[in-house]
């Protein structure tokens, strides 16, 4: 019986083998991985902000004679109109005292760190109460003068779909035509024939301004972007228990 091993050559040959497939299947798991991650934030994101409409709607005095106010995730775990992920005292939920609840805390899918001091923001319009969800991302140094940044997630996915022609934005010029418009290059604003615009309405006959967003995998219908000081703002309804 022959019980000659591997030769020297043929580990080096199984040793490379192993290397290529690693440099191959490495990549491509992280990338899934982060976008899974991605896709599971921005469900999270509308999740919240149907809970802070609720919230708005049930609790219109919050607004008292003005048209917009800020509602925090803590307030919404503490009035119970969000499940927390982690119950207070784990290590993910330690941050600033005003994120602190005794109900504990939502987790970002991608940072793994606690949600509670993000906000939505509240407008008053005409057909109800829309928000906005923000992320606050300090930078500067101890004294508290850093900046905020949004992360407009929600945003960004309406605007790839403008660019991809799944969703066909509108708007009206000033001599009353109906024009096609988009985001522009970084989505920050919205153009019509190189022009800047402030809204791009989805029409209502359009099958195809649907998004898979919020916990309960909903169908959220894509009512257009709207260009504010502060940014482009979404607005998206559904008709499904979220």
């Amino acid at each position: 019986m022959n019980k000659k091993g591997f030769t020297l050559t043929e580990l080096l040959v199984v040793i490379a083998i192993i290397a290529v497939l690693s440099l191959i299947i490495v990549p491509s798991v992280i990338t899934i991985n982060n976008n899974i991650n991605e896709r599971l934030r921005a469900e999270k994101i509308a999740y919240i902000v149907s809970a802070a409409e609720l919230y708005g709607s049930n609790n219109e005095e919050i607004f008292n004679g003005i048209s917009e106010v800020e509602v925090y995730v803590y307030e919404l775990i503490e009035s119970n109109y969000l499940t927390v992920d982690v119950t207070s005292g784990k290590d993910a939920c330690v941050g600033s005292s005003k994120g602190q609840t005794e109900k504990g805390c939502m987790i970002d899918p991608v940072s793994k760190e606690s949600m509670n001091n993000e906000k939505v923001i509240l407008r008053k319009e005409s057909i109800g109460i829309a928000g906005t969800f923000r992320d606050t991302l300090s930078g500067g140094g101890s004294g508290g003068g850093g900046t905020q940044t949004e992360i407009p997630k929600l945003v960004d996915s309406i605007c790839d779909g403008f660019n991809n022609k799944q969703f066909t934005g509108q708007t009206m010029t000033e001599s009353g035509n109906v024009v096609s418009c988009q985001c522009n290059a970084n989505n920050t604003g919205l153009v019509a024939n190189g022009v800047e615009v402030d809204a791009c309405i989805i029409s209502g006959d359009n099958v195809n301004n649907y998004l898979k967003y919020g916990s309960s995998k909903a169908n959220w219908r894509v009512l257009g972007l709207y260009k504010l000081d502060d940014g482009l703002h979404a607005k998206i309804i559904t008709n499904e228990a979220i």
